[in-house]
């Protein structure tokens, strides 16, 4: 499904002219910021009858209070929107300071805690926003348990939506649960005169409203048995989880001698019987 975010930056948007299969809105920042286009986008979107969701920008100002800021303002559409928590960081350019130091500090606990904060709150659990870059150094913990919603570029003109954005690997189906990719963010569409946050869903439009419901979880929870000559998405995801434990293997998707040997190692030293095979047992241990 092909998608925009907005923000206030997008003021004046008419949301019925603009094609987009779903749209993310922003709701607030910190402990007490609320977009002030939040619920006219939200009321828009409503009429349209779209797929709308709704993203918390995350300042590092305290868990609960971020949570809770961040729920007071969805309640009204709870249980008809995706929830989303973006960790990122800008820096002012006049006064140097940075709006999200939790970010800049690498504290990933922050970012895991405001999640499980949202999802108790709410009963939905959350997407996790961020780019690419910062994934590769994220925590497997955190990133296995909540849907991904991940941005990256190529230093490209505007474009409109396009059915196989550039990425630099594979198998975003496994990897931290990729569900949503943000592709560009000079996007032009019909209807809006400016750039847009161009994003492609690879849930279907019934996963969407179950993710809404709290009734969905992370593709990764997919589990299927590995084996040597496997080539798939679930083979990438365990090649970058081994290299964050120290192996040194090429991110292909390809299960080689390499990766048999890393696998074989990685179950002899959780007391595992040695086979190579990532079945039920070794797939318990992932984030242990």
């Amino acid at each position: 499904m092909n998608g925009i975010d907005i923000s206030h930056h997008q003021r004046g948007i008419d949301l019925s002219v603009v094609p987009a299969e779903f749209v993310i809105c922003k709701a607030s920042q910190g402990k007490t910021y609320t977009d002030d286009k939040f619920a006219t986008h939200m009321q828009q979107l409503e009429k349209l009858g779209k797929l709308a969701g709704a993203y918390h920008y995350a300042n590092g100002s305290g868990v609960e209070e971020e949570a809770n800021h961040f729920v007071d303002v969805v309640r009204p559409y709870l249980g008809k929107i995706i929830l989303a928590i973006d960790w990122e960081n800008n820096k002012d350019k006049k006064t140097g300071k940075n709006d999200n130091p939790k970010f800049v500090e690498g504290d990933y606990k922050y970012c895991e805690q405001l999640l499980v904060a949202v999802e108790k709150k709410t009963g939905v659990t959350p997407f996790l926003y961020m780019s690419k870059s910062v994934a590769r150094q994220f925590k497997w913990e955190v990133g296995r348990q909540f849907p991904f919603w991940c941005a990256q570029y190529k230093k490209t003109p505007p474009t409109t939506y396009v059915s196989n954005p550039w990425t630099d690997s594979k198998g975003w189906g496994a990897w931290n649960g990729c569900e949503i990719f943000q592709y560009s963010s000079k996007g032009r569409l019909i209807g809006y005169n400016g750039n847009l946050d161009l994003d492609l869903a690879y849930i279907t439009a019934e996963q969407w409203l179950l993710y809404a419901k709290g009734n969905y979880k992370p593709v990764f929870n997919n589990r299927p048995t590995l084996k040597m000559g496997d080539i798939n998405e679930y083979v990438l995801a365990w090649q970058y989880y081994l290299n964050l434990l120290g192996y040194n293997l090429k991110p292909d998707g390809i299960f080689g001698k390499n990766t048999f040997n890393a696998v074989k190692d990685y179950q002899s030293k959780r007391g595992l019987k040695p086979d190579g095979i990532i079945g039920p047992l070794t797939w318990n241990t992932v984030g242990k």
